[in-house]
């Protein structure tokens, strides 16, 4: 089970998937170079295909310390058709991760703590126990308090 989520796939509008015979790499090798990861990514790039990042940059036709010169606007349009638009589109926001946000609760010790402490402090508040004996509830609170903010910075310090 993984709790990465997949990124959405690409807008129609950023798609690209021109003519890239201009440079030297096109966006099926892109797609393929960017869905590496670790070291199959860093082989990969320095294979014979790619010669690394400065082959990658000639093949663009780019230089690594400018890079491009947004002044022409004709190399921008020929790159915008061949590779699409640099965008990445947005997850879409939903009243259900909210909803499912829960099922993750237990995998994270604070939200335990911090989900269990309002429980017994209603519970502790509803308590006669301590007016029987005479004690004040205000010692039980406060012990409560000390233990939840103890458990809490322990955590954090992890």
């Amino acid at each position: 089970m993984s709790f990465f989520k997949k990124r959405p796939s690409v807008s129609e509008g950023a798609a690209g998937g021109g003519d890239s015979s201009m440079f030297g790499i096109t966006l099926v090798q892109f797609k393929e170079l960017m869905e590496l990861r670790g070291n199959e990514f860093v082989k990969k790039l320095n294979s014979s295909d790619y010669n690394g990042v400065q082959g990658i940059l000639e093949k663009l036709k780019v230089d690594r310390n400018t890079g491009l010169h947004s002044n022409n606007q004709q190399d921008l349009e020929q790159r915008r058709t061949a590779y699409g638009k640099n965008i990445i589109p947005q997850e879409p926001q939903s009243f259900l991760s909210f909803l499912t946000s829960p099922r993750y609760v237990p995998h994270h010790m604070l939200l335990v703590i911090l989900l269990i402490y309002p429980f017994v402090l209603i519970d502790l508040s509803f308590s006669k126990s301590s007016k029987e004996k005479g004690e004040s509830s205000k010692d039980e609170l406060s012990t409560v308090q000390l233990y939840h903010l103890t458990s809490i910075q322990i955590y954090g310090n992890r």
